[in-house]
């Protein structure tokens, strides 16, 4: 079995933190409020750090995944947990981009990652000939409530916060300490598989 090639990318990104700032402040032992926007961004890094870590968007956001083929079964990057699909599109054999009805895959949201499946009795299109990335899945993951989001998560994304304050040339070997401690608490990582023919 091959693996397709594909690559995904960041649609739309999320519309809140896992964190706010009076809960970093509060965490970091900060009381001033003249920092608050460099705050957000070190909230803002974190997070990243954390889905980074963790292969998972932690709040509800969406991502595309190109294809260069249909595969039976695709696990769809990031998507720990998934929402939903919004659409799979595709290039006919003309290179026209089409709309995939909905009755032909079935959406699996329990997995780890989630995943868009062949539905039963049916058969994927044919696509246009040679063309990179003829499939494009549009999809949403993330817990659809910050309340939602595991508080070890959420401690880790503090504890960074906390670390890129006491440490703000990223020198400090304590910081590099506090920094793997809070990289510990995003050990519940999702693999990904590579959708294969």
């Amino acid at each position: 079995m091959a693996e397709i090639p594909c690559a995904w990318t960041l649609v739309t990104a999320p519309a809140l933190e896992p964190i706010t700032v009076n809960e970093a402040k509060d965490h970091a032992r900060i009381t001033q409020d003249q920092e608050d926007g460099l705050i957000l961004s070190w909230i803002l890094s974190a997070r990243q750090f954390a889905e980074d870590a963790l292969q998972r968007g932690l709040y509800t956001q969406t991502w595309k995944l190109n294809l260069d083929r249909f595969a039976d079964e695709i696990s769809l990057p990031m998507a720990g947990p998934l929402q939903s699909v919004t659409t799979v599109k595709y290039y006919d054999t003309s290179g026209v981009l089409q709309t995939l009805a909905s009755t032909v895959y079935a959406v699996d949201t329990v997995s780890r990652p989630g995943r868009v499946l062949l539905a039963p009795d049916q058969s994927w299109p044919s696509l246009q000939s040679d063309r990179r990335g003829g499939v494009e899945i549009t999809y949403v993951v993330g817990w659809s409530s910050v309340a939602d989001i595991p508080e070890r998560i959420k401690q880790g994304i503090r504890m960074a916060v906390a670390a890129m304050d006491a440490d703000r040339e990223g020198f400090s070997g304590a910081a590099e300490a506090a920094m793997r401690a809070a990289q510990a608490c995003w050990t519940d990582r999702v693999s990904w598989i590579p959708p294969r023919d």
